[in-house]
């Protein structure tokens, strides 16, 4: 993996671990442990794509029904959170 991408994670551990919600910090603990050895760079791309949104979406991703078409986008990352 390149540099790029070990400082995109860096970043990306950071915001898992200030989401601000129990719930969600427990799932994007679990996601991020199974990230951060990955070589899949689309799959990190798509999960910092994620975490710039606001909170209470990231939780409505997760957890709120009428969010489908969210859910379908990042279909990806929900798997990594089981």
């Amino acid at each position: 993996m390149n540099n790029y991408y070990k400082d995109k994670l860096k970043k990306i551990k950071y915001r898992c671990q200030t989401l601000g919600i129990k719930e969600l910090d427990v799932i994007f603990e679990r996601i991020y442990s199974k990230l951060e050895n990955t070589n899949d760079e689309a799959l990190i791309d798509q999960l910092d794509d994620l975490l710039k949104n606001e909170t209470q979406y990231i939780f409505d991703v997760f957890f709120n029904e009428s969010f489908k078409e969210d859910r379908i986008k990042y279909l990806k990352i929900i798997n990594l959170s089981k």
